[in-house]
């Protein structure tokens, strides 16, 4: 039974870390994924270079998310889940999520697309939001509790 406790977190730590190794290898392969792209729709080289600097820009933030979804699952297959730090983890990631909109807000201007892919990362930023404070909550309880016994 101890062999199947935290699988999903288990599938999810190595869904993280391949998410991660594939956001690394997009770094070097845009340009040319980008090429490939412009022979089924027409992409102009200021769309090119628009689409390229946003990712370029969120990569860094997707790169300081996915870390700290990394640390939180590690975390909490140490058995460490309702601590201060998963809190301020999931808060960075909050933060990640509202930064690359708010990065992709501008770039929208230029390749109209993009727009999808801020309004999901607001409505993500929400949502992790929500989570933040449930698990906030719940980290006061805990600590409530310690001290009661």
């Amino acid at each position: 039974m101890e062999k199947h406790k935290n699988i999903g977190a288990r599938i999810t730590l190595w869904v993280n870390r391949l998410v991660a190794l594939t956001v690394g290898a997009l770094l070097f392969l845009l340009p040319s994924i980008l090429e490939w792209y412009r022979e089924f729709r027409w992409l102009s080289d200021g769309e090119k270079i628009v689409v390229m600097v946003c990712f370029y820009l969120c990569a860094v933030v997707i790169a300081v998310a996915l870390f700290s979804v990394d640390r939180l699952l590690t975390a909490i297959l140490a058995g460490e889940v309702f601590i201060r730090k998963n809190v301020r983890r999931i808060r960075i990631i909050t933060v990640c999520c509202g930064i690359v909109g708010l990065i992709c807000i501008p770039a929208t201007i230029a390749y109209m697309p993009l727009i999808f892919l801020a309004v999901i990362m607001g409505f993500l930023c929400l949502m992790v939001s929500v989570v933040a404070g449930v698990m906030d909550a719940a980290v006061s309880i805990r600590e409530e509790n310690d001290l009661t016994i």
